[in-house]
């Protein structure tokens, strides 16, 4: 994971930190710190410092790198929300110390279009999501099942989720996979991607210091699923982000 994919998934994050807890018509400023380790071979773990930008709407909202729009307004009992998001998701093999990582052809960062359909009941929010890449980078397609509950306890609240992604055969390969030219020039095994996904835990706090300071803060860790693990790019299946900011509402 490059040192840019990282900054976009913090402020990603946090801005959806920020957004569960956000009035109608709500712009955000802040500033986040966060650490994960290494996603592919011998390249240096992420430590980042960001800003962070983001408004929620009645129906129009923009987080970080994200955009979307509800079809009916916030905080609706069900909805559809139409997204659009810029995945940076990349491996630069420059970033590696590892001489057969540094053979591998370069993973480009594309632009995910999807839509999600999303219900609060009295025991959470479910969130199902599909989507694809709509920048002709690798055509691939995902899918997302989550649930998250929001709780709020007067100036703080925090909010567990836990989910399931989908990729297919195309987006994984894209990620994780080491094509037989690849496996010619580096000595890596051949590794074919298969449809295959990653749960993920997670949790996301806030404390309200002022009426318009608010510390925020999130972690999140994900398994990868299969013989996705298995991949001879990558350090290992599991990972954990955490991530600390201060944001200013107006």
């Amino acid at each position: 994971m490059n040192k840019f994919y990282f900054s976009a998934f913090v402020a990603s994050s946090l801005m959806m930190s920020v957004s569960s807890y956000a009035e109608m018509s709500q712009w955000s400023l802040g500033i986040a710190a966060a650490y994960s380790p290494a996603v592919y071979k011998d390249t240096p773990s992420n430590r980042t410092v960001i800003p962070l930008i983001g408004y929620e709407g009645d129906h129009l909202f923009l987080r970080g790198f994200s955009a979307g729009y509800r079809l009916f307004p916030m905080r609706s009992q069900q909805n559809v929300i139409f997204r659009l998001m810029y995945d940076p998701r990349t491996l630069k093999p420059e970033d590696s110390d590892n001489a057969q990582i540094r053979l591998l052809d370069k993973r480009s960062s594309t632009v995910l279009g999807g839509a999600s359909y999303q219900l609060l009941t009295p025991v959470g929010m479910f969130e199902t999501s599909v989507g694809t890449d709509v920048a002709d980078t690798h055509n691939g397609l995902y899918a997302e099942l989550a649930w998250r509950f929001p709780m709020r306890f007067g100036s703080w609240g925090v909010t567990p989720s836990i989910g399931y992604s989908y990729n297919s055969d195309k987006l994984n390969n894209h990620l994780y996979g080491v094509s037989k030219e690849e496996a010619d020039r580096s000595g890596l095994s051949e590794f074919e991607a298969k449809w295959d996904g990653q749960y993920f835990v997670g949790a996301a706090a806030y404390w309200n210091i002022v009426d318009t300071f608010r510390l925020i803060g999130n972690v999140r860790y994900t398994n990868l699923e299969g013989k996705l693990e298995s991949s001879p790019i990558i350090d290992g299946g599991v990972n954990t982000t955490v991530m600390i900011g201060l944001s200013y509402s107006f």
